[in-house]
């Protein structure tokens, strides 16, 4: 069975079920034809035993026929195609009369079967049916035996007959069933071969290729088309981690190119202390810069498929805030930005994990402060309608052009109009991973000259 193909398993096991059927209906088939025939048999029987007892008589403790020559004129006298053998005795088993189709033979009687019972014996090597019957005087004493037998070779040779058409025509069946099972199962299973051509064309290299989906919305059907979107999902996948991979390397390269060019520059010939300070702190803040890029891609590779339980617990949303605040707040003194914060009075906490929110708070802020107009403002609102929480960062910078809009939570993407601002375009999509996280949904809105507004929407059910 394991080095059978998928097709002959199919059939085998069709096989093994329908041979039992068959084997099943054949043994009824035969069991209720036999049983018939039995039963035809001793009707037989048990009509010809009735009729001839009543034309028994016994007097003086004597049997004798009522009329014995017309009991010699009917069809006994001949042999016909199902032979009725008659024989009378009395009690000590002594012939009185018989049949004429009897002949030279006399039927035997046999103390050990019970009467008026059918039991299967033999005469003059012919096979018989036979049953006995007591003969009762006026008192109810036995006085002797009535013999009734009927040829049952012509019923047999029809059960053997049977049983040979049965016995032959039932291997042939399988083997017949087993080859047009086999050409069913092929075609029912050409899918799969579909599946198996297919996934032995794809490469990481070539990840476009799909299964034909068969004509019938069966489980094949459904097969096909999850291997289809597994495929999809693996293709974006494989994409993605090429772009992440091209811009990852892209963005180390950089610094390090920066942080070689300055220290070769550094050891060509002897420097001023000054000289050496200010080219030391500038390779130090590059370092700065792959520490934080370091870090954010840890981060996204963290919980890029976290799959583990939240750490869910009530946090208090103008802490989460204000904590936020005073750790960018170097950037914020720098630029002169003013803040304003507006939480509305009945809102104190929020179930969610505290790690994510104050992540996403922390990079939405980051960015409203650093894209911002020296002098600018930022705007905070935090709201509540029914079970959801609204939670709105307005600025007032340069904004975002609606093509920049649509590519924001791209890993690595910064538009090309604030190059000056320097970033490695993961802030957005940390955001927008821990936001789908935690259930939440951002919205982002921006007028180019007008500034941008990122707003949350937290269920709090």
């Amino acid at each position: 069975m394991k080095n059978f193909s998928f097709r002959n398993r199919i059939a085998l096991n069709y096989i093994i079920t329908t041979a039992l059927l068959i084997g099943i209906v054949f043994a009824t088939i035969f069991i209720v034809v036999k049983i018939s025939v039995s039963g035809h048999l001793n009707e037989d029987l048990r009509r010809e035993a009735d009729r001839h007892s009543q034309e028994v008589e016994v007097k003086n403790g004597t049997i004798a026929l009522k009329s014995h020559k017309e009991w010699m004129e009917r069809e006994h006298n001949t042999v016909g195609v199902d032979p009725v053998f008659i024989e009378f005795l009395d009690i000590d088993e002594t012939l009185i009369d018989k049949s004429p189709n009897l002949k030279d033979t006399n039927l035997q009687y046999d103390p050990d079967q019970k009467d008026n019972e059918f039991f299967n014996g033999e005469l003059a090597e012919k096979r018989i049916r036979q049953v006995q019957v007591p003969i009762l005087d006026d008192s109810g004493k036995r006085v002797g035996h009535l013999l009734v037998a009927v040829a049952r070779e012509g019923s047999e040779v029809v059960l053997e007959t049977l049983q040979r058409i049965l016995l032959l025509t039932y291997p042939i069946f399988l083997v017949i069933l087993f080859f047009v099972a086999r050409f069913i199962a092929g075609r029912s299973i050409k899918p799969i071969n579909d599946i198996i051509d297919t996934s032995n064309n794809i490469t990481r290299d070539n990840l476009t290729e799909r299964i034909p989906l068969p004509h019938n919305m069966d489980e094949l059907y459904i097969l096909s088309d999850t291997i289809n979107q597994l495929l999809d999902r693996i293709e974006k996948t494989i994409e993605r981690e090429k772009s992440f991979t091209t811009y990852a390397s892209h963005e180390f390269r950089t610094p390090l190119a920066v942080l070689k060019g300055t220290l070769e520059v550094l050891i060509r010939k002897p420097r001023r202390q000054e000289e050496y300070e200010e080219k030391v702190k500038y390779c130090i803040n590059e370092v700065d810069r792959l520490n934080h890029l370091v870090d954010e891609l840890l981060i996204l590779t963290r919980y890029e498929n976290m799959k583990q339980s939240l750490k869910m617990v009530d946090a208090n949303i103008k802490t989460i805030i204000d904590d936020n605040l005073r750790y960018i707040d170097r950037s914020i003194q720098q630029k002169d930005i003013q803040i304003k914060t507006i939480i509305s009075p009945e809102i104190v906490y929020l179930k969610t994990d505290s790690y994510l929110f104050s992540t996403i708070i922390n990079n939405i802020l980051s960015n409203a402060v650093k894209y911002s107009h020296q002098h600018g403002e930022v705007e905070i609102n935090v709201s509540n309608e029914g079970n959801v929480m609204y939670c709105e960062v307005k600025d007032n910078g340069p904004g975002i052009s609606e093509q920049d809009l649509k590519k924001i939570f791209d890993k690595f993407y910064r538009s090309s109009d604030h190059s000056d601002i320097k970033g490695f375009g993961l802030g957005l999509p940390i955001v927008k991973r821990f936001c789908s996280l935690l259930n939440i949904r951002i919205d982002i809105t921006s007028k180019e000259g007008a500034g941008t507004t990122v707003r949350l929407q937290i269920p709090q059910s």
